[in-house]
């Protein structure tokens, strides 16, 4: 990040330094998402997605009929956090107007990621905004109001992006959701998400049942998802991981 926007093809420098060496670049969900499908996905999944929510927010998704992750022309595809988020849960206004990090306002991850949490946190006036990480996690063992508040409002905008991805995608057999964030919070996030989806909010969205979720959503623990080890499966998905 930062302010400089001029193109820069950093496989033709490394290629232009080494020769010698055979180089493809993949980012660091690309990878995560390529280690999550290896040992996640079962026969017959057509589509398997890796969400991660941490300091930042972003998705990759992986079409295994094809051996292929679709990107545009820039190489990017699943930049979800920096989409505008509805804030349509009752009394969400609060956080209308807080920024994200790439300068823009109210995008998932302004609320949802790391950060977010704690600028949500600060606008809920919640005293333990400055150390949320160490405070969160023990305060929703222990039922404290400010911090389920707080969960429900960060987990909402993530639970409908769920939403939206199977409402597009049909096809969308598997989708995976680890970060700093989501590994956390551990089972009250997990909960949270679960509880949502299960509500039924249109025709087009009756609810998902337990059933239906445990097979297609899965929240990984820290360490389960290696971004290091899904480099190594790179190979396996030359060209398809290529624009």
């Amino acid at each position: 990040m930062g302010d400089e926007a001029a193109p820069y093809d950093l496989a033709a420098d490394l290629r232009g330094h080494r020769p010698d060496v055979t180089w493809h670049l993949v980012n660091d969900v690309t990878a995560a998402l390529l280690d999550f499908a290896a040992v996640h996905a079962r026969p017959g999944t057509r589509r398997v997605a890796y969400l991660t929510v941490s300091s930042g927010i972003a998705l990759r998704i992986a079409d295994l009929e094809r051996t292929r992750i679709p990107v545009d022309a820039w190489g990017l595809q699943g930049e979800v956090g920096h989409l505008p988020v509805p804030l349509t849960e009752p009394g969400a206004d609060v956080l209308a107007g807080l920024p994200c990090e790439c300068g823009a306002t109210d995008h998932l991850a302004s609320v949802a990621s790391g950060p977010g949490l704690v600028r949500a946190a600060r606008r809920l006036g919640l005293p333990e905004a400055p150390r949320i990480a160490d405070w969160l996690p023990g305060a929703l063992a222990s039922d404290d109001p400010g911090a389920r508040r707080l969960l429900e409002l960060c987990a909402a905008p993530v639970a409908q992006l769920l939403r939206t991805l199977w409402c597009l995608d049909p096809h969308l057999d598997l989708i995976g959701i680890g970060g700093g964030v989501a590994e956390g919070l551990g089972a009250p996030y997990a909960a949270e998400i679960r509880r949502r989806l299960s509500t039924a909010t249109s025709y087009a969205d009756r609810g998902r049942d337990d059933a239906w979720l445990d097979d297609r959503l899965v929240f990984c623990g820290p360490g389960q998802v290696d971004a290091l080890r899904g480099v190594r499966r790179v190979g396996d998905w030359i060209p398809g991981i290529s624009r």
